[in-house]
């Protein structure tokens, strides 16, 4: 046993690297959501962004959700370009735990921040959330969501097409791994919902609870919001700030 613990000693003393890779995955920002929000804000660390998508096979995003997602980044942060790349993976499961949502993003995902580039990773998943069947996406680290591509399409209602809904959501939970609606900050602002934490009170904000539920319809009147509303903005400016 004393030979073993002398030879462990050694191996981690000679690769003082390995440590320090362990150290940075520990204290990662990554680790929580929210957490990521001054270097997905700001360019003084990451001045580019990319995002990966991976998605099962017939459930590929939809264009104008993308577009939208890419005007949105553009608004709020500072950085000087935003690329996308997108792979398609085949999936029998129809329901997703949040340790199987992880593995796969483990097993699919290709790209990390490194040098001036910050990466967001997407995963479009076919059938449902385990835990909540009633999900359309959720954000669930400080640089990763998932959307259920067949809930959001099933959630369509009247004139309200699932790209509509698709574009509320995936703009929704980018807004979650920026922290909002109070996820490791205090916002100067009342506009946090006390009946769903971290999530706009006011119906027009795309923050709002119902635009991550299949129950939106019953809702929201009308288009769902796509945008941030002022208090969410200003919540953001603080941030890039370093005052909040």
């Amino acid at each position: 046993m004393q030979k073993l613990l002398v030879i462990v000693t050694i191996l981690v003393l000679a690769t003082p690297g390995c440590l320090d890779n362990l150290q940075e995955k520990l204290v990662s920002c990554e680790n929580i959501t929210g957490q990521c929000r001054y270097e997905i804000l700001s360019a003084n660390d990451y001045s580019k962004l990319h995002i990966e998508i991976n998605y099962v096979t017939g459930n590929a995003p939809d264009s104008e959700a993308l577009n939208l997602l890419k005007q949105r980044i553009q608004e709020v942060t500072d950085k000087t370009s935003i690329s996308v790349s997108q792979s398609s993976f085949g999936s029998t499961d129809n329901s997703y735990t949040l340790e199987e949502i992880l593995e796969i993003e483990n097993n699919q995902r290709t790209q990390s921040k490194s040098g001036n580039k910050f990466v967001i990773h997407i995963l479009y998943l076919n059938g449902e959330y385990e835990d909540n069947d009633q999900t359309l996406g959720l954000a669930y680290s400080g640089s990763s969501f998932a959307l259920f591509k067949e809930k959001i399409e099933d959630s369509a209602f009247l004139l309200i097409s699932s790209t509509d809904i698709e574009k509320s959501v995936i703009v929704h939970e980018f807004g979650h791994i920026l922290g909002l609606v109070n996820n490791g900050y205090q916002s100067p602002h009342n506009h946090e919902d006390s009946q769903h934490p971290h999530h706009s009170d006011n119906d027009e904000s795309v923050m709002y609870w119902a635009i991550e539920s299949q129950d939106i319809g019953n809702q929201i009147d009308g288009e769902p919001p796509n945008n941030f509303d002022s208090d969410d903005l200003d919540d953001l400016r603080l941030m890039k700030e370093g005052k909040l």
